[in-house]
């Protein structure tokens, strides 16, 4: 018989709770291995730090910490946190800090961090944003002063981190997952966050706004030598280029109507935890490792490299070999910081565990106390390069004329530090007077860049230099001089022409900059130009086209823009307006798309999108204009027909409208022809149509549907929930005999199961107590699930198991348990207690079938083959979660999943809620018609709910319809695929999903 090794993933799978014990720092340094030439120092570990969150430099050369000891629980009842801020300083030739510093204690999970000063420092503690300043010189905070509150903390491993101080002076940082934030800043203005999201503040909060909208749990931040700015993400892609104003993927997020950002990488790295991110601009580094990017892999313990190939401004990550990979599972990088130095500083959250969710919190293998920090540094491959040092011992103390020569310093953290130690000293003569003569001619063009920054920010840019800088030779000051201008709260014609200039460079990098600077500053004249850029801009340069496009959205984001389009355009410009007009939710966008559609050449690529468009926000009457449109464009179509109508009844629904009597007789049309067409799909889509527009003169094809056991499986499942949706008192009868009936596929009898208990009504209930006595076990289980989503359901299963008409067993299932808790009912507790009393937990029996799969799954002779798996994926799977670019992301992204191991994924299949992400917890909601539904709620859209079902399926609720919203810990994830999986296409399936893992794993 083959050893375990046989089977894939079982023996190179790295476990989530790492088997082996803690290695000492010395040990664990012996541990990293590195390309020639390169050597790892310990810069600090425990007991001086705890485990480290966020890192950043002072004007000192030292480098402070968050770290934490309270981590992932934050203390309760009034408690004082017992986390802290740590300096580090004084820097050996072996890169450990002779100086430690506790600079604050008593803070609850500290991530966010920006030095101001040595004295100074921004700090996010749970739910603030704190000033910690030291007064009294003793290098320990004595003044605490809220600058930024109301972060939510709901999810404590993203939360808001990264604090990064741009050229421009705000600080940048993510928001991080499920969590929900309102923050307000000192002049009014306020955002909410929800989840991932990335955002800017001024140091004193008196401005906060937002960058940019989604990503899943962003978690570290960098800034290159252009003023771009990039991030690390998580279950999106690993590394993004921010565009100010996108949109990126979420979990089942809508983007903003443009798309979603456009994305630089097609590979994860092996993982979906990323964290902490520097693309490496300065010189200590040789050439092949400047310029390239660093990213955090805590879930595979080891640093990802990518070097970076450009087609016009749009990046594109070149996966290279690991630069760090550690033999000790228990290195887990979770932030990178370029040093002054030029050295590569990690924050390494030393810990057996590192999955927030992947594993209970509560895990007593979850390490509390150990944390280290390591510099990177380069000493050639005969080892007789010397290690780096601060250029500069204290920037504060340096001269005006030595910070004016260090923003010619290779490395650009150098540079920054500079510009913003200038800024500080305030605008006076011999500051300004410097910072003049760095930008004459024969300076070096990052020189100029950085001058140009602080001279704007002091005030005393003239404006001369101002034009030079547009037109300046090296193509950095070109692009930082469009960035200037896009800070500028209000334009004369002087920046607005120079923004032109900017449009028309010959540099793709300029013309993006300037784009963005143009579309912070909306005019109607401004519209011709950006058409014309839109149509000179590279197809293939994504990065720049998504920002034309964003900036000609909002130029017509007023209604009265609308009237200064010409009558007459080319038929590429018309249709770089439709195509922008989607993100503009006014009847004047929605006018342009409805003759856009009438007038267009050929059929446009987005019909469906822009009749939805008109059907939410058109005018008055827009709605039999959109029809008018769909129903001569899909004559003789009738899949387009149903995709056409499907996009006017979600914008219907999005406005809070219904259909009307033609729109309602269409489908009736539609739904009859797609019933007599011999495809299933056609058959199904039909069923689906019946159910959302509730069309009742069909309710009759649905009955013969379902008295037909010959029909397709999938219409007659689809047919199950129309008929409850339509007619909820009707259709108990028919779906009792289904439910009744011995012959009937377990599915349908499950469907119908379900479908009753959504009902909620006497006689639904009735029904499954009926059944519930004679049904088999599986059955027995889906009853006593759906009749628990419900007090009177709940309080009748209960009265059914005490007069023995049911078995007792069904009140342990975790499914009814949970649900029964929530509701409520008096002397509940006790009630199940006596009737359970002896028997064991239901989740026994559920360990045991895991138990089994995996003692099946290890003593298979020959490896199960993966291309089948991947089929199992996508039967049962893809419709809710993605691999790669294949599947749906409406749960968690599986790229890197099988790190988790065979056993993991088992339970986590066949028990999903054993540890249900609060982010995917179910929603419940209850309807005013009195049917209950319960799924994964994604979003909310104008006046729509809507809800994802264990299939996946989305679901159109308008919130007129819910009467009452309710979330409880359970898994949308259906927890039957242990029955409905066979065992042979069980192990294929995890065969498969072991295969998804770092490439050399």
């Amino acid at each position: 018989m083959a050893t375990l090794s046989a089977v894939p993933g079982l023996a190179t799978a790295q476990d989530l709770v790492a088997t082996t014990d803690p290695k000492t720092p010395e040990e664990e340094l012996a541990a990293l291995k590195l390309p020639p030439g390169f050597e790892i120092q310990l810069v600090a570990s425990e007991p001086d730090i705890y485990k480290p969150m966020n890192l950043a430099f002072d004007e000192r050369g030292r480098l402070w910490v968050t770290s934490s000891l309270e981590y992932p629980f934050p203390p309760e009842d009034g408690r004082p946190g017992r986390d802290r801020v740590t300096i580090l300083g004084d820097f050996g030739p072996d890169g450990r800090a002779r100086s430690v510093t506790q600079f604050a204690e008593d803070l609850t999970i500290p991530i966010g961090l920006l030095p101001l000063s040595a004295t100074e420092a921004l700090v996010h503690s749970i739910p603030e944003i704190l000033r910690l300043t030291d007064t009294d010189g003793d290098g320990k905070a004595d003044r605490r002063e809220v600058v930024l509150k109301h972060y939510g903390f709901r999810d404590t491993h993203g939360m808001t981190n990264a604090f990064t101080l741009g050229f421009d002076g705000w600080v940048y940082a993510c928001h991080g997952f499920s969590n929900t934030s309102t923050v307000e800043a000192g002049n009014g203005g306020s955002i909410t966050m929800q989840s991932g999201n990335t955002y800017r503040f001024r140091p004193d909060g008196s401005a906060i706004e937002q960058w940019t909208w989604g990503q899943v749990n962003p978690f570290g931040l960098t800034l290159d030598a252009l003023g771009d700015l990039w991030s690390s993400d998580c279950h999106t892609m690993p590394i993004y280029l921010l565009l100010r104003g996108a949109y990126y993927p979420s979990f089942g997020k809508p983007h903003d109507g443009l798309g979603f950002g456009p994305s630089m990488m097609e590979h994860q790295h092996g993982s979906t935890g990323i964290a902490g991110i520097v693309r490496y601009q300065a010189d200590h580094f040789p050439e092949p490792w400047r310029d390239t990017i660093f990213i955090g892999n805590p879930v595979t313990s080891r640093v990802n490299h990518d070097r970076i190939e450009w087609v016009g401004s749009t990046p594109k990550a070149i996966e290279q070999p690991d630069f760090i990979v550690s033999d000790d599972p228990w290195f887990r990088p979770v932030d990178l910081e370029l040093g002054p130095d030029g050295a590569l500083y990690i924050a390494d959250f030393y810990n057996r565990i590192i999955g927030h969710y992947e594993v209970p919190l509560t895990h007593p293998g979850r390490d509390r106390d150990r944390g280290r920090i390591w510099r990177v540094v380069y000493v050639g491959e005969d080892g007789s390069n010397p290690p780096p040092e601060m250029p500069r011992p204290d920037w504060a103390a340096a001269s005006v004329a030595e910070l004016v020569d260090d923003l010619d310093h290779p490395n650009l953290a150098v540079r920054l530090r500079a510009t913003h130690e200038l800024v500080g000293r305030g605008p006076g003569e011999e500051v300004a007077g410097a910072l003049l003569a760095a930008m004459e001619a024969g300076s070096s063009a990052e020189a100029r860049v950085h001058a140009l920054w602080a001279l704007e920010r002091l005030g005393t840019l003239p404006a001369d230099r101002l034009a030079a800088s547009v037109v300046d030779p090296d193509r950095a000051v070109r692009v930082h001089a469009m960035r200037l201008l896009a800070e500028r709260s209000a334009w004369d014609a002087g920046p607005r022409d120079y923004a032109l200039i900017g449009l028309k460079d010959a540099d793709p990098f300029v013309r993006r900059a300037a784009a963005d600077a143009l579309g912070r500053h909306p005019e109607a004249g401004l519209i011709l130009p950006l058409l014309e850029a839109r149509q000179a801009a590279e197809p293939a340069d994504s990065h720049l086209v998504h920002v034309i496009r964003m900036a000609l959205r909002d130029q017509l984001r007023s209604p009265s823009s609308w009237e200064s389009l010409p009558e007459s355009m080319s038929d590429a410009d018309r249709g770089a307006i439709a195509d922008v007009a989607l993100g503009v939710p006014t009847a004047e966008a929605a006018g342009f798309l409805l003759d856009y559609l009438r007038t267009a050449p050929g059929a446009p690529e987005d019909a469906s999108r822009f009749v939805e468009h008109v059907a939410r926000y058109g005018a008055e009457g827009s709605q039999a204009e959109a029809r008018s449109f769909a129903r001569s464009a899909s004559e003789g179509d009738l899949r387009r027909g149903l995709d056409l109508l499907r996009a006017i009844h979600r914008g219907l629904q999005a406005r809070g409208a219904s259909p009307d009597e033609e729109t309602v007789g269409w489908a009736v049309e539609l739904a009859r022809a797609l019933l007599g067409s011999a495809e299933d799909r056609d058959r199904v889509d039909a069923v689906d149509l019946i159910g959302s527009f509730r069309l009742r003169p069909l309710v009759a094809d649905l009955d013969a549907l379902l008295a037909d056991p010959g029909g397709p499986e999938a219409a007659r499942l689809a047919a199950i929930d129309a008929r409850a949706a339509i007619d909820p008192s009707g259709s108990v009868p028919p779906l009792s005999a289904l439910l009744g009936s011995a012959v009937e596929p377990a599915a349908i009898r499950d469907r119908a199961a379900e479908a009753l208990g959504r009902l909620s009504r006497p006689e639904s209930q009735a029904s499954l107590l009926d059944t519930l006595a004679i049904a088999p076990s599986r059955l027995q289980r889906t009853i006593a699930v759906a009749l628990s989503a419900t007090e009177a359901g709940a309080e009748a299963l209960l009265e059914a198991v005490e007069a023995g008409k049911a078995p007792a067993a069904l009140l342990r299932e975790p499914g009814v348990q949970i649900r029964m808790t929530n509701i409520g009912i008096p002397a509940m507790v006790s009630r199940i207690e006596a009737l359970t009393e002896g028997l064991p937990p239901a989740d026994e029996a559920l360990r045991q079938q895991v138990d089994d799969r995996l003692a099946r799954f290890s003593s298979l002779e020959q490896a199960p083959d993966v291309e089948l798996g991947r089929a199992v994926f996508f039967e049962h799977c893809a419709s809710c979660h993605k691999i790669g670019d294949e599947g749906a992301q409406v749960g968690p992204q599986l790229d890197g999943v099988g790190v988790r191991g065979p056993l993991r994924l088992m339970e986590d299949i066949l028990n999903p809620n054993l540890n249900v992400d609060q982010a995917f917890r179910a929603t419940t909601l209850a309807l005013v018609d009195g049917r209950v539904l319960t799924g994964l709620l994604l979003a909310e859209e104008g006046d729509v709910l809507v809800l994802a079902d264990a299939e996946g399926k989305s679901q159109r609720i308008p919130a007129a319809d819910v009467e009452e919203r309710t979330t409880a810990p359970l898994s949308p994830m259906p927890a039957n695929f242990g029955e409905r999986i066979p065992e042979d296409e069980f192990d294929r399936l995890i065969a498969y999903l072991l295969e998804q893992r770092a490439g050399d794993d």
